[in-house]
């Protein structure tokens, strides 16, 4: 047997084992296996690979949220967005076959409600454009998130509802006075005025 063909088949061998080593280990628990799970997947992450267990079973969703919009105006008044609607009609089973393009922007405007998020910034002013366009600019917005949970599937087979009771929680307030509002709503009666009340 020739010198090279013994090379070639010692890498047949090293090669599948790498990938097998680069797939598990960095997913092995650090309590049975020390610090070679990280230290694998600390080498991966210099050629660029995250790999993790939640590339096979990922998080799943366990509640569905809307986000409720209330606009205060000038003379004290206040008013419940069309975002609210979805409070009283939304909580079927069927919204992820029936996805819009303002229903996807929605969806991503209420991630993550204790943390920063520009979309919910970017869509809430917008949120401020559009209710400019009746003629009544709001003063602010104040946007609160409602949550209900998915009830463990054992419960409901023996009987209880699909979705908890609704848990309201307040996540941000956007002023429609501040100067890049004022400048969008500004832009937008210049491009579209037939659409300004």
């Amino acid at each position: 047997m020739s010198a090279t063909s013994t090379v070639l088949r010692i890498l047949h061998a090293l090669v599948p084992t790498a990938l097998v080593v680069a797939i598990v280990a960095p997913a092995l628990p650090s309590a049975r296996f020390g610090e070679f799970p990280s230290l694998v997947a600390r080498g991966l992450l210099l050629v660029s690979i995250k790999q993790t267990w939640g590339m096979y079973a990922p998080d799943p969703q366990r509640a569905q949220t809307y986000m409720d919009l209330e606009a205060l105006y000038d003379d004290g008044s206040t008013a419940s967005l069309s975002e609210s609607l979805e409070l009283e009609h939304g909580w079927g089973t069927t919204w992820a076959w029936r996805k819009t393009r303002m229903d996807i922007w929605k969806f991503y405007a209420n991630f993550h409600p204790d943390r920063r998020n520009d979309h919910r910034t970017w869509y809430l002013r917008s949120v401020c454009v559009r209710e400019a366009r009746t003629g009544h600019t709001p003063h602010k917005i104040t946007m609160h998130q409602v949550k209900r949970r998915f009830t463990a599937p054992a419960k409901v087979a023996r009987g209880a509802p699909g979705l908890g009771e609704p848990d309201r929680s307040l996540v941000t307030i956007v002023f429609c006075t501040t100067s890049p509002v004022r400048e969008m709503i500004e832009d937008d009666r210049q491009l579209n005025p037939e659409l300004h009340g």
